[in-house]
């Protein structure tokens, strides 16, 4: 962590300010602050209230923009699309305001059957056919819906079957994307295909893990630190997260926190987070939410721990077996 008299104060115009300089007598007590210490409290803060506070000096406005610390703070939630449906007369989105509206395909290039099959900080991942010479030709989308801008590339060429196609994208740490499909052989991941928007190429890998794994929930995935999470089931067992990096090389998996063996991740403030329902010695229905503080340690933290009546309007709740 860096000491009050080190630290160099970032500008719009990339100027580093010298650490020598004399701090004057008339700074306020968050300007003495260091930037470790100003960005810890700035990510403990509602999103809205950010917002807020990147108006207070350039100084916290770099700081909320600089990508050393974005991924500390908290994202404010636009809104979110609905469904994996066909996207010929529109999306249905809705903001966090409640009112909903339809975002038109028609920037997209003139495909057939077009379908969201993921989306991710923003932009969609889908499919699409295209005209040939010998028939319609799959084909991937990735756009941003908010500055209409897409890319195409065709599929790997992989005739059998695999889970769900994810992409992933941190802007945080690189302006490219990368698209990951799993390979399934009976009932179990046999490799990896991942597209790159860099090199504009697939990568397939065959290495296996050190056991049998299948996904358990493909609709549950975080990309973080270069590796694409899923929950998944090992040697048969649930509460297992599985991991694969970008190259397709490395994998890994650990446990789930005690006791929820089905659940939900998901990331936030860029840290792994997993969440799910348990029920407490007096019946009672809860909502668990752990965080990965230390990824390398594997240490799960209880972060919140909700009564679902709580989440309802105070009507009870039961688990269901």
């Amino acid at each position: 962590m860096s000491t009050p008299a080190a630290r160099s104060r970032p500008s719009e115009d990339g100027l580093i300010r010298s650490s020598s300089s004399p701090p004057s007598g008339s700074e306020t007590a968050a300007e003495r602050l260091t930037d470790d210490l100003l960005v810890e409290i700035l990510s403990r803060v509602p999103a809205k209230s950010l917002c807020r506070f990147k108006c207070v000096s350039k100084h916290w406005l770099g700081l909320t923009n600089d990508r050393n610390y974005r991924r500390k703070l908290p994202q404010t939630l636009t809104g979110f699309y609905q469904g994996n449906q066909l996207v010929d007369s529109g999306v249905p989105f809705t903001n966090v305001s409640g009112s909903r509206h339809l975002t038109h395909p028609a920037f997209l290039p003139n495909r057939r059957q077009v379908k969201i099959m993921d989306c991710c900080n923003g932009l969609l991942l889908c499919s699409s056919y295209v005209a040939g010479d010998h028939g319609d030709v799959f084909r991937y989308i990735v756009c941003n819906p908010a500055t209409e801008e897409w890319a195409e590339f065709p599929y790997c060429g992989y005739s059998g079957l695999v889970a769900n196609a994810r992409l992933c994208f941190d802007p945080a740490v690189s302006p490219h994307f990368h698209v990951f499909l799993l390979p399934v052989v009976d009932i179990c991941i046999t490799g990896v295909h991942v597209y790159s928007s860099e090199t504009g190429s697939w990568v397939h890998k065959e290495k296996r893990w050190s056991g049998t794994i299948d996904v358990a929930n493909d609709r549950s995935t975080v990309y973080l630190n270069g590796y694409l999470h899923f929950c998944a089931i090992v040697d048969g067992s649930d509460g297992r997260l599985a991991a694969v990096d970008k190259e397709g090389g490395a994998r890994t998996n650990f446990r789930v926190p005690d006791g929820l063996d089905v659940g939900f991740i998901q990331l936030s403030q860029g840290c792994l987070h997993y969440a799910g329902f348990d029920t407490d010695d007096d019946n009672v229905v809860r909502l668990l939410v752990y965080v990965l503080k230390d990824y390398d340690r594997r240490e799960w933290i209880l972060k919140h721990s909700v009564e679902t009546s709580h989440l309802l309007g105070g009507r009870a709740t039961h688990r269901i077996p």
